[in-house]
């Protein structure tokens, strides 16, 4: 029993936290419930069709095996796909995805993004599995690379970080 309490404690201290960024949390959830588009992800970074932040987009992935990978994951899981991602001002934005996921942003030189936050996972109730935080810069040309996914199909969504 004593095992289980931390958990719990560490769920409810989530709970909690979620419950005192209620406007965040209101802004996130209602883009990502918007209807999506559905984007056919690329197989490699010259092919790899543009994701618009602010936009949620169904995205359908590929084989693993096929996808040329600048930052694979750290375990196969199937499925995967490029994106090409620019934002409209620096900060912080938010990549969310509806699977666990191996999430990467890869800069122009090739090297992957240091993830700046891990946030709460106060959208989980929405179908949002994995959130990570990076601070982006406009104007450069990035990458996003989605792999590691057990189905062919992801939700995805990357959004300017709301003010609490």
């Amino acid at each position: 029993m004593a095992c289980l309490l931390p958990v719990m404690v560490q769920a409810a201290d989530i709970d909690a936290a979620c419950a005192d960024a209620p406007a965040v949390t209101a802004v996130l959830a209602r883009a990502w419930t918007t209807p999506a588009d559905m984007l056919e992800a690329g197989r490699s970074a010259a092919v790899a069709p543009a994701i618009r932040p602010g936009q949620r987009t169904e995205a359908r992935l590929d084989d693993e095996t096929r996808v040329t990978l600048q930052a694979p994951g750290r375990r196969s899981a199937g499925h995967a796909g490029i994106f090409s991602l620019g934002v409209p001002a620096s900060g912080l934005y938010r990549v969310m995805s509806s699977a666990r996921a191996w999430v990467e942003v890869v800069s122009p030189d090739g090297r992957p993004l240091p993830v700046h936050m891990r946030p709460l996972r106060c959208l989980r109730s929405e179908g949002v599995q994995k959130e990570l935080i990076y601070r982006l810069e406009a104007d450069v040309a990035y990458r996003l690379e989605i792999s590691a996914v057990a189905e062919p199909q992801v939700g995805l969504m990357v959004i300017a970080e709301p003010a609490p």
